[in-house]
C-alpha cells in the first residue's frame, strides 16, 4: 500500500465519522424500536380499522423509500450533510405531527409522507442510505463487513432498548400540556421528534470527507456501468421487502395482540429478545461471510428463518409463538450487514450513495406487504396467520432467484477486482479510492489471508 493510501486509511477523521454514523445508527433504532411497539396500538385506540391501519402504515414505508430514493438526486446539488440534516428535521416534524394528534387524517398523512417514520428493524429510510454510504467510505475492503455489522448491532440494541422502553413511554401523560386538541398524545411520538432534533447536530459533525465521497457535479447519480447490477440488486430487494411488508413488527405485534390478548409490556419483552437475537445474528455473520462468502451467507441463513416464519402460523399459545419468533430472528438478520457490505462492494466509490438509495428505496416495497396484512387481520379468523406463511414463502422465493443471479459475482476481498479497476480506467481522482484503506495491494495474497483471519463484511 502506498503512502497515500496509508494515510488515508489512517486518518482520524474516518474513525471519528464511523463513530458519529454508529450513534446515529444507535439512535435511531432506539426511537424505531419504541415507535414498533405502540404506532399501531395508538393508530387503532383512535379509531382507525385494521385495514386503514395496514394501509397507514405502508405509507409510512412509502414515505421513507421515496425520500431514499431522492437522495442520489439531492446529492448532486448539495452536500451529503446538508441532505443529512434536512432528513433528520424531516423525521423531528413526523414524530411531532403524531404526537400532536394522531387521530388527524391529515397529520398522519403528512408525517408519514415525510420519511421519517420508521417503526421496527428495517431501515428503510433516506438517513439509512446516506449512513451506508458514508460508512463504506471509512474502511477497507477487509474491514467493510464487520464494520457494517458492528453499525446494524448498535443499531439492533437501539431497537432492543426502544422496545423495553415503550411501556414506561407510553404510560406518560402529555396531554395536560397546553394548546393540545383532545385525544391521546403518546409520548413516545414527542421523544421520537426529539431525537430528530438531536441528529441534526450530530451530522453536521461529520468531517468534510463525507461531502468530497458525495455525486457533486456528475450528470447521473448512477454510473453506466454499475446501472445493470444495482437495478437487478434493488428488483430483488423489492420482492424480499414485500415479503418482509407482510410481516413488519408493528403489525406483528398487533397480531400478537389480537390473537393472544398480551399487554404491551408482554410485547415489549418478546421484541426486545428478538432484537438482540438478531443483534447476535450480525455478529454471526462475519465469521459466517469470511468463510463461505457474502451471497452464501445471504442466501443460505435466511432460507431456514422463513422456515421458522412460517412454522409461526402453526403456534398454538402465546408462549410457543414467541420462541419461534426470537428463534428465526438467530438467523433472520444475517443478511442484512452481508447484504449491505455487497453493495457497496459492487459498486465504484462514486456509485455508493445511488446504489444504497436505490436498493432502500427498493426494500420500500414492503409498503405493498402491510396493506396485505391489514386485510388479513380484519378478515379475523384463521386469516389472522396467514401473513407469515405467505411472507416466509415469497422469501425464500427471492433467496433462489439471488443465488441464481449472483453466485458468480463476487466482491474485491474474495478475489474479484474492485469495481471501478480493472476493464474500467481509474477515475485519476487527487485522493485514492476510499475501497483501498486497508487493502492488501495483491488481491490473490488478500483473498488467501481473508480465510484464516476474521474480517468484518458488510450490511
Amino acid at each position: 500500500m502506498s503512502s497515500e493510501v496509508a494515510a488515508e486509511a489512517d486518518r482520524p477523521s474516518s474513525r471519528r465519522d464511523q463513530l458519529v454514523l454508529m450513534g446515529a445508527r444507535t439512535a435511531r433504532g432506539f426511537g424505531a424500536g419504541a415507535l414498533s411497539i405502540v404506532i399501531a396500538l395508538d393508530l387503532a385506540g383512535a379509531g382507525y380499522s385494521s385495514f386503514a391501519i395496514g394501509i397507514l402504515l405502508g405509507l409510512a414505508l412509502g414515505g421513507a423509500a421515496g425520500w431514499a430514493l431522492l437522495v442520489p438526486r439531492l446529492e448532486l446539488r448539495w452536500p451529503r450533510r446538508r441532505v443529512f440534516a434536512l432528513s433528520a428535521v424531516a423525521l423531528a416534524a413526523g414524530g411531532v405531527l403524531l404526537w400532536i394528534d394522531i387521530g388527524n387524517p391529515v397529520l398522519v398523512l403528512a408525517a408519514f409522507l415525510l420519511g421519517g417514520i420508521v417503526a421496527g428493524g428495517a431501515d428503510v429510510s433516506p438517513l439509512g442510505a446516506l449512513e451506508q454510504a458514508s460508512l463504506a467510505g471509512t474502511t477497507g475492503h477487509l474491514r467493510r463487513t464487520r464494520t457494517f455489522a458492528t453499525y446494524n448491532l448498535l443499531g439492533y440494541i437501539g431497537v432492543a432498548l426502544g422496545a423495553l422502553a415503550a411501556g414506561p413511554l407510553y404510560g406518560v401523560n402529555t396531554s395536560v400540556l397546553p394548546g393540545l386538541p383532545s385525544g391521546p398524545h403518546d409520548a413516545t411520538f414527542l421523544f421520537y421528534g426529539l431525537l430528530g432534533l438531536i441528529l441534526v447536530p450530530a451530522y453536521q459533525a461529520l468531517s468534510s470527507e463525507v461531502d468530497r465521497e458525495a455525486a457533486a457535479g456528475r450528470p447521473s447519480p448512477l454510473s453506466p456501468p454499475s446501472r445493470s447490477t444495482v437495478y437487478s440488486l434493488s428488483a430483488l430487494f423489492a420482492v424480499d421487502a414485500f415479503g418482509g411488508g407482510l410481516i413488519v413488527n408493528s403489525l406483528v405485534v398487533f397480531y400478537f395482540s389480537t390473537r393472544f390478548q398480551h399487554s404491551v409490556d408482554s410485547l415489549g419483552f418478546v421484541f426486545f429478545a428478538s432484537s438482540l437475537a438478531a443483534g447476535a445474528s450480525l455478529i454471526l455473520a462475519v465469521p459466517l461471510a469470511r468463510r463461505i462468502g457474502l451471497v452464501n451467507t445471504i442466501v443460505f441463513s435466511h432460507i431456514p428463518s422463513n422456515i421458522l416464519l412460517i412454522a409461526v402460523v402453526f403456534a398454538p399459545t402465546f408462549l410457543v409463538a414467541s420462541i419461534l419468533w426470537i428463534a428465526r430472528a438467530t438467523l433472520s438478520q444475517m443478511d442484512v450487514p452481508t447484504r449491505q457490505s455487497y453493495v457497496q462492494a459492487v459498486v465504484p466509490k462514486e456509485d455508493r450513495a445511488a446504489a444504497a438509495g436505490y436498493t432502500t428505496a427498493a426494500r420500500g416495497c414492503q409498503a405493498f406487504g402491510a396493506p396485505v396484512t391489514g386485510a388479513f387481520l380484519a378478515a379475523g379468523g384463521p386469516w389472522l396467520s396467514a401473513p407469515f406463511a405467505l411472507a416466509g414463502s415469497v422469501k425464500i422465493g427471492y433467496d433462489l432467484a439471488f443465488y441464481s443471479r449472483f453466485r458468480h459475482h463476487r466482491p474485491p476481498e474474495e478475489g474479484a477486482p474492485p469495481p471501478g479497476h480493472g476493464p474500467r480506467a481509474p477515475t485519476g481522482n487527487a485522493h485514492p479510492p476510499v475501497e483501498e484503506r486497508g487493502t492488501p495491494r495483491h488481491p490473490q495474497r488478500a483473498s488467501g489471508a481473508g480465510s484464516a483471519t476474521p474480517s468484518g463484511a458488510g450490511n
